[in-house]
């Protein structure tokens, strides 16, 4: 804190006389006569004031009298009263309070926030509101809500108490003043930055000029202290006198008072002329901040000056309102004038300060009484020509406000003007100024601001428009009914007078402006042309030097500017590009031409292409062949060749040579280049290729299909045929049954060669998989050889099997796939084999560990035998050997399955023949053996008369195989309804009860799969034992067997099948009908799990069996858990992937229970229904548990 307080000379207090302006034509009080007698005792009240003077309340006039608002209610009070005042006036404030506290004078006048703190002192009403307010220096940038560090704040030492102003801006430097006009003096001269004082005596220093470079910018966050009289706390009497008094004198003399030393209306709270109603007051009350919506420029309403501070007639305007009211004021910002009303409705604004009314804006705002009304104008361009008028502007564009009270006015009587919407009047005056509309129309008042302040010499006003002028109001809310009327009260106090002095500020042509170019245009602007003078000269005379030197210059810089470019066209290609002349010498060349080589440019410039080593010669001379010949006849050569690169990398290019001439035309080098197409040729090389391929393969296509053709045709022939001719003798009574043998045999060779085509099919995609299993391997050959063993005979061949005797054990084979092989060796050895002998050798070597077998199979003939050309092709789909004398049936597909089998199988198929002399084929692979087991009794098999005849749904779509499969039933003592798809079928099995389903996998309307599950869930929900379900499918492929099961069918048989296939799988299911019988049978007499399979597998070894069953016991473990988790969590593919895993694995185990469990969770889990879902779960759970307990002493 800093104190600037200059002592004062006299030390002893000054009699002052009372010069009292005011005058009342009422009664003094009627005092009581105890207070009359008081009153006559003193004989007269002494006033105390300090100096120097506390304008406009305390004013010495000369140096005798004493007068300003204080002594203005001094001599009321002593009217009222009947008793004299004295006025003693002391050297300071500090003096005179003790003067008071010694009884030396009776009342202290001006009192407030200062003396408040003293405790010792009492107080009468207020008789003048105190709003603290800060003032500062135009042109300079305070922050007056949180001053910052350092800056200077200047106040009357008496004003506020010290320490609350400390509290209030803790990081200012507060700097205390013997008076008011010193302390904003201060400001005014740079001695400090912001003025810390009272609304009332800092207007009406302002308002008398004192000082015109000081302006109100704010109101501070200090809480303000009414003035009023201070006495001595032991006076009671004095202090209720002077109350009584106060109460007694009229508003309308208060007003009269404030209004007489130039702060006109400025009471406050229900004194003065402003009488608010008891709901006005307590509106104030509780709202006593108010937020203000503010564009961002409308000058010279409101504006935000380059310090961000906000200025304005409007802020001037708020700034009287609110000492009249006591309301303070808060801004919100809007971009625009529009805005302004959303602001308002949606309640984040409380009223904006300068709106003009129209028919739009008043429904939806509420606009108090205008304070000031100025007429609209014409601004156009200050230039020749420019429009004066309205009519002068017809077809052309005029900027104004939106939403303006003229846009309706302008659109009846000028409907050809083309209005362009501004947001605000600066934006319309600076679009004119651009020259972005022909003319604006504005307010007089904001036109004439604006173009003083930023367009003097640019725009000008032309005319006034329209007759009914701009009314400036302030803008509520339309409920805001209180507000309405506080601000109406407010804006009636402020004189026409007062309100011109505030106008006339912002009209003036010293425009009140804080920006430097502003202040300083003129003298900028007088500096610039000096600068600008001195700058032409030296300009010029430095343009008259330079002259001198570009003609000595000019034909060297012309070259290098040549050369430049020449540069930079070349080096800036991306491929090589090079120049020679008429020696094939090298002129020029791009960094690409040497980066190619590999070479400097100074081991290249001034060589020919046969001088070079960087490729090889014959190259060069072509190349140099190329440039001759351009040279020569004048014309370019545009060709492919060849490139190889000093690394020896080889290119394709696309070579170019262009002839250049020089001004007389001729020809003075070449200019060549290439573009390197090697890729581009190879993806041609490769699109000959793939379309070779693809020539290719569609001629093997083509190929493939006339060969199927030929091979399906050829017996499909025989069956037609001889089928054809058994018919025509059936018709003539004879039953010709070697014809139907003959169509019977055709028709299975036709069906081993599907199913030689399918084989291919599955090799080819990775789908072929071996089924191996326990197997005896010398029972499984000899069985093989018995069946060719007729076929030799019928042709007069000897045929021989040496077997090695080690093949006489078990081992892990596929039986189904080895049988295959060495009967396609075995049937061509006899067919291509007219005389002599067929010889099969097996012979074997054990491995040290005994566990694997090598297995050496030979099959020799002495047939025809193959040429070298034949072997190459040989195992080739559909190849066959070419014989002129014979020409043996068959497809040619054997050889060709028997080696993709071979090698799936681990092992190789090699072939060596000689024409004429025979053929040997020689198959060797690895197997793993068995130990041996004691083989089981075999199983008395059932006479066909003993089975019991079942009733049959048979279900298939084509009618042929319908009526074949029912007529096969038939034959064998079975009864057979048909049904052409599954929805027939499925409503047939709801009306009847049938042994067994017999269906066709794929059909329209519902297929067997679709089938099978719905009489699964039928019997599921009725809780009826399961019908046995046989799929019937032609689709003989890997996994279709799954999904026959998959979908709840019991098994799966492949078309075509014979009767005595059918027999069999009927009277199985005869002998042992498990998948029929219901859930509690299974449970209740069948054992828990069958380990005879697994035994028979093992050959009896206990410790296979425990390795084949541990893994098993571990996956139930962590399956159980996996269950519950899965039921846990809801997770219905969880389970049921679970349930058909376990499924799997208890049919291995013959676990049949366990694996119906599965299957009713699977079938749960399809339909969830919560309650049934977790009872198959609970019972899966235990059938695990149960099934855990039978086979946990297997565990090693």
């Amino acid at each position: 804190m800093s104190l600037c307080i200059t002592s004062v000379c006299q030390a002893d207090p000054v009699e002052l006389q009372l010069l009292a302006r005011s005058h009342l034509d009422v009664l003094p009080l009627d005092l009581s006569e105890g207070d009359r007698q008081w009153l006559t005792g003193k004989a007269a009240l002494t006033l105390g004031t300090s100096a120097p003077d506390y304008a406009p309340f305390d004013i010495s006039t000369g140096s005798d009298y004493f007068e300003g608002v204080t002594a203005d209610y001094a001599g009321l009070l002593s009217h009222l009263l009947q008793v004299p005042f004295k006025v003693r006036r002391y050297a300071s404030r500090g003096d005179v309070i003790s003067a008071l506290k010694r009884g030396e004078i009776d009342l202290l006048g001006t009192a407030n926030g200062y003396e408040m703190a003293d405790p010792q002192l009492v107080f009468s009403s207020s008789y003048a509101l105190d709003t603290p307010v800060l003032v500062t220096r135009m042109g300079d940038d305070p922050r007056t809500k949180t001053l910052p560090s350092g800056l200077r704040l200047a106040m009357l030492y008496h004003y506020q108490p010290v320490e609350e102003v400390k509290a209030a801006y803790p990081q200012a430097d507060v700097q205390l003043y013997a008076s008011t006009l010193s302390a904003i003096g201060a400001v005014a001269f740079g001695q400090a930055d912001l003025y810390l004082g009272d609304a009332i005596s800092t207007n009406y220093l302002i308002n008398k000029n004192y000082l015109n470079n000081v302006y109100l910018k704010d109101f501070s966050s200090l809480e303000g202290h009414p003035f009023s009289f201070a006495v001595h706390h032991p006076s009671p009497r004095l202090l209720r006198l002077i109350n009584a008094a106060m109460a007694r004198i009229p508003s309308d003399e208060q007003y009269a008072i404030l209004s007489r030393w130039g702060v006109s209306g400025m009471k406050f709270e229900g004194r003065g002329p402003l009488h608010f109603s008891p709901a006005e007051q307590r509106w104030i009350d509780q709202n006593p901040r108010l937020k203000v919506a503010v564009t961002e420029d409308f000058l010279p309403f409101n504006f935000y000056d380059e310090h961000g501070l906000f200025s304005g007639l409007a802020a001037d305007l708020l700034a009287k309102i609110s000492v009249r009211t006591g309301l303070k004021f808060d801004l919100v910002r809007s971009p625009s004038v529009s805005q302004l009303t959303e602001l308002i409705g949606r309640g984040e604004a409380d009223l904006t300060p300068a709106f003009t009314p129209s028919s739009n804006r008043q429904d939806v705002l509420r606009f108090t009484k205008p304070y000031l009304t100025t007429p609209f104008v014409l601004v156009t361009p200050l230039k020749p020509g420019s429009p004066a008028t309205l009519d002068e502007l017809q077809g052309k564009r005029v900027a104004l406000v939106t939403d303006s009270l003229m846009q309706t006015y302008l659109e009846q009587n000028f409907p050809k003007v083309n209005l362009v919407s501004a947001p605000n009047s600066a934006h319309a005056l600076a679009m004119a100024a651009k020259g972005e509309v022909d003319g604006a129309i504005n307010s007089l008042i904001s036109a004439r601001y604006l173009i003083k302040q930023q367009y003097s010499g640019r725009l000008r006003i032309r005319s006034t428009v329209g007759v009914a002028p701009a009314q400036f109001a302030l803008a509520i809310h339309p409920d805001a009914h209180e507000l309405y009327s506080i601000l109406g009260k407010a804006l009636t106090s402020i004189s026409p007078e007062e309100m011109d002095t505030l106008t006339n500020r912002w009209q003036s042509a010293v425009v009140l402006d804080n920006r430097y170019w502003v202040r300083n245009r003129s003298t900028v602007i007088k500096v610039t042309l000096m600068l600008l003078g001195v700058l032409t000269v030296g300009v010029v005379w430095i343009a008259y030097l330079r002259g001198l030197v570009q003609k000595r210059d000019q034909a060297e810089r012309a070259l290098n500017d040549q050369l430049a470019f020449m540069r930079t066209l070349i080096d800036g290609t991306p491929h090589p590009i090079y120049v020679r002349d008429r020696e094939g010498r090298l002129l020029i060349c791009n960094e690409v031409y040497l980066q190619a080589f590999g070479v400097s440019r100074e081991a290249v410039i001034g060589k020919n292409l046969l001088e070079s080593t960087f490729n090889p010669e014959d190259q060069r001379r072509v190349y140099h062949t190329d440039y001759l010949e351009v040279m020569q006849e004048g014309r370019p050569v545009l060709r492919d060749h060849s490139l190889t690169l000093p690394d020896g990398k080889v290119l394709t290019i696309y070579h170019w040579v262009l002839p250049y001439r020089g001004s007389d035309g001729a020809v003075m080098g070449i200019i060549g280049g290439w573009i390197d197409i090697s890729e581009r040729q190879q993806l041609v090389e490769q699109l000959k290729e793939a379309k070779n391929h693809a020539d290719q393969a569609n001629l093997a296509k083509s190929d493939f299909l006339t060969t199927m053709s030929h091979e399906i045709r050829t017996p499909m022939n025989a069956v037609i045929g001889m089928l054809e001719l058994a018919m025509k003798k059936a018709e003539q009574g004879v039953a010709d049954k070697a014809s139907i043998n003959v169509a019977s045999e055709a028709a299975h060779g036709l069906l081993e060669l599907i199913g030689d085509i399918l084989d291919i099919a599955q090799i080819e995609s990775g789908r072929m998989s071996l089924n191996q299993q326990r197997t005896q391997l010398m029972t499984l050959v000899q069985s093989t050889v018995r069946v060719f063993e007729g076929m030799a005979q019928q042709k007069g061949i000897q045929m021989s099997a040496e077997l090695d005797p080690k093949i006489n054990l078990d081992v892990l084979i596929d039986p189904l796939r080895f049988r295959q092989i060495l009967s396609n060796l075995l049937s061509n050895a006899i067919k291509f084999t007219d005389a002599g002998q067929v010889r099969l050798s097996v012979r074997a070597r054990g491995s040290e560990d005994g566990e694997r077998l090598r297995l050496n199979v030979q099959v020799e003939d002495t047939g025809i035998g193959i040429s070298i050309s034949d072997q190459k092709r040989l195992f080739s789909p559909f190849s066959q050997v070419n014989t002129r004398a014979q020409k043996p049936g068959g497809s040619g597909l054997g050889l060709m399955i028997s080696r993709q089998l071979c090698d799936l199988m681990g092992g190789t198929l090699s072939l060596n023949s000689t024409v004429g002399k025979g053929t040997c084929i020689t198959m060797q692979f690895d197997i793993v053996t068995l130990l041996s087991q004691t083989p089981a009794a075999p199983a008395p098999r059932l006479p066909s008369s003993n089975t019991r005849p079942l009733n049959v749904l048979v279900v298939d779509d084509y009618p042929p195989n319908r009526k074949l499969l029912t007529q096969q039933l038939g034959y064998l003592g079975h009864s057979a309804m048909e049904a052409e798809d599954g929805a027939q079928a499925l409503k047939i099995w709801r009306s009847r009860h049938f042994d067994m389903i017999m269906t066709d996998c794929a059909m329209p309307v519902m297929d067997g799969y679709e089938l099978t599950r719905s009489i699964r869930a039928e019997e599921t929900a009725a809780n009826n034992a399961p019908i046995l379900i046989v799929g019937f499918t032609a689709n003989a492929q890997i996994g279709e067997a799954e999904r026959c099961l998959a979908a709840g069918m019991n098994d799966c048989l492949f078309k075509p099948i014979s009767l005595h296939s059918l027999e069999a799988r009927l009277s199985s299911t005869d002998r042992a009908p498990v998948n029929v019988q219901s859930e509690q049978d299974v449970a209740g007499v069948t054992p828990l799990i069958d380990l005879e399979a697994l035994e028979h597998l093992t050959g009896g070894d206990a410790n296979a069996l425990k390795n084949l069953l541990e893994p098993l016991i571990d996956s139930l473990e962590d399956d159980m858990g996996g269950l519950l988790n899965a039921f846990t969590k809801n997770d219905l593919p969880g389970m049921s992937e679970i349930a058909h895993k376990v499924k799997s694995g208890a049919r291995m185990i013959k676990a049949t229970h366990l694996a119906h469990c599965c299957e009713r969770l699977e079938q749960a889990c399809l339909s969830p229904e919560w309650s049934q879902l977790a009872q198959r779960v609970d019972e899966q759970y235990e059938a695990m548990a149960q099934v855990l307990e039978v086979i946990e002493v297997y565990r090693v």
